[in-house]
């Protein structure tokens, strides 16, 4: 795995906006000066980048609604209480950096036969794409990229979205199987160093959670293509799609966040909800040794404590340097094998004809549930001694006949913490506190959505302002479900 280079960095500057016509997001002059064309090895680390930059972005906004981090800032904590989100940088990002240049990339790769190149970059644009779909619902795709063509693209409906996704990864996978490609990568892919063999994997992989998606919708029919899929994915840590950052390119939980903890200028903490999972009050006695990788509470000698989501105040915890996710050099974790060993736990058991009522499944689906907390602690760097003394305890190592989806699922929100999946998941099970235990309405929570919970972010200003016909088309409350939500 490779370390991001402080020269790809400085390609990501040069090349993120300025490459190519955009949709109705810019309107540029052409300059005589700027360079009319980018080398596909120098297009793709910038890509990189963007997309875990808007991975961090939108992370920040989720992991609220999921109750893994709570607000400590006013701006933040009218987030937090479920008030008029939009995440317009994510929203920005996304589009004028990660897609606008995958576009890019994607028809020159074609053009010169880059295969490789044209299979990496429609598996970045499949990740953007999905991170999209499910924060804002339907968003323009088909129509978009074409410059003065078409300066007001229609949205696409999020069913649709969901349709390029999968045909956007199985293209991806032609492209990446195919023997030869006139540019290879190599240093430029900051992800996998050119390893193809492992693209394949996550391309798999992210077909795979976007099928257990589906089960709502479809029940065993979508767990067991999740199954299908996981069998071609992600199978060990080393396979992780994540970018590695250094101590020059910071990690953008460090650089924003756990900077906060130095200088007093605190945005999110843990919740109560995540820290209460872990530190022996939801599940009494029964104490995570993740916690001191996941929150700092410094030289306090109280037991861990969160913030309760929409109250700004409380807990003794922070993300700082000292954990983790938030180290300068750490790893942005976008997809794992923690993650896919979850999700097979999660199909097996509906396969198995689980429901959220129902205890017990089968030995597989109790074994993927295991390596699930296995692979997340051997990625924290959790002791061997302290590992095995949690996957023994006996509110863990239940055993298949007592296995619930809530302890799948709780155990999947704490191995997905910061990331936007977890989202997802909540809101497929309805934030239902019998899956995650004390899960709750945060205080002083938007009295305009009557006691509901937010289901999707609403669009950015600059989209209504610039594309008002399309976005009134599309335009949803903040408690309106996803179409993979029944």
């Amino acid at each position: 795995m490779l370390q991001l280079s402080k020269k790809y960095i400085h390609l990501g500057l040069m090349a993120l906006l300025p490459l190519a016509s955009c949709d109705s997001y810019l309107d540029v002059n052409d300059d005589p000066n700027r360079a009319k064309t980018v080398s596909s090895d120098a297009l793709l680390s910038p890509i990189i980048v963007s997309t875990a930059e808007a991975h961090y972005s939108l992370a920040i906004y989720t992991s609220m609604f999921a109750q893994q981090l709570a607000a400590y800032t006013s701006g933040f904590q009218q987030a937090d209480q479920h008030i008029d989100v939009r995440a317009n940088i994510a929203f920005n990002t996304i589009y004028l950096n990660s897609l606008n240049n995958a576009d890019v990339l994607v028809k020159q790769a074609s053009a010169e036969g880059s295969s490789h190149y044209v299979g990496i970059t429609k598996v970045l644009q499949a990740l953007n794409l999905g991170l999209m779909t499910d924060t804002w619902g339907a968003v323009p795709f088909s129509q978009a990229f074409q410059g003065p063509l078409e300066l007001t693209p229609a949205y696409d409906s999020q069913e649709q979205i969901y349709t390029t996704i999968q045909r956007l990864l199985d293209e991806a996978i032609v492209e990446l199987q195919k023997p030869t490609s006139t540019v290879r990568p190599g240093g430029d892919d900051l992800i996998y160093g050119g390893n193809i063999s492992r693209w394949i994997k996550a391309a798999n992989s992210l077909k795979a959670r976007y099928a257990i998606h589906l089960v709502e919708k479809d029940g065993v029919a979508a767990a067991n293509n999740a199954l299908n899929l996981l069998a071609k994915g992600i199978s060990s840590n080393a396979d992780d799609l994540q970018l590695i950052f250094n101590d020059k390119n910071l990690n953008p939980w460090n650089r924003n966040i756990a900077i906060g903890t130095t200088t007093g200028n605190f945005i999110t903490a843990p919740s109560a909800t995540l820290i209460n999972m872990m530190n022996g009050v939801t599940y009494a006695g029964l104490v995570d040794p993740r916690l001191p990788f996941m929150a700092d509470k410094g030289t306090s000698t109280a037991n861990y404590a969160g913030i309760r989501n929409g109250a700004g105040t409380g807990g003794n915890t922070n993300i700082t340097a000292n954990t983790f996710y938030a180290k300068p050099a750490s790893p942005l974790l976008m997809v794992t094998y923690s993650e896919m060993k979850f999700i097979e736990a999660e199909a097996r058991f509906i396969a198995n004809g689980g429901t959220r009522t129902s205890t017990g499944s089968t030995p597989e689906a109790y074994a993927a549930y295991l390596a699930g907390i296995n692979a997340h602690m051997d990625k924290l760097g959790i002791a061997t001694a302290d590992k095995n003394a949690y996957l023994t305890n006996p509110q863990v190592a239940v055993g298949p006949e007592n296995l619930t989806l809530s302890l799948i699922m709780k155990e999947k929100l704490i191995a997905l913490y910061l990331n936007p999946e977890s989202w997802v998941d909540v809101r497929r099970y309805d934030y239902s506190s019998a899956i995650y235990p004390g899960m709750a309405l945060p205080a002083n929570h938007n009295p305009a959505l009557n006691g509901q919970f937010i289901r999707r972010v609403l669009y950015p200003e600059s989209e209504g302002a610039r594309n008002a016909e399309e976005v009134a088309k599309v335009t949803k409350g903040l408690a309106e479900k996803m179409f993979w939500d029944l």
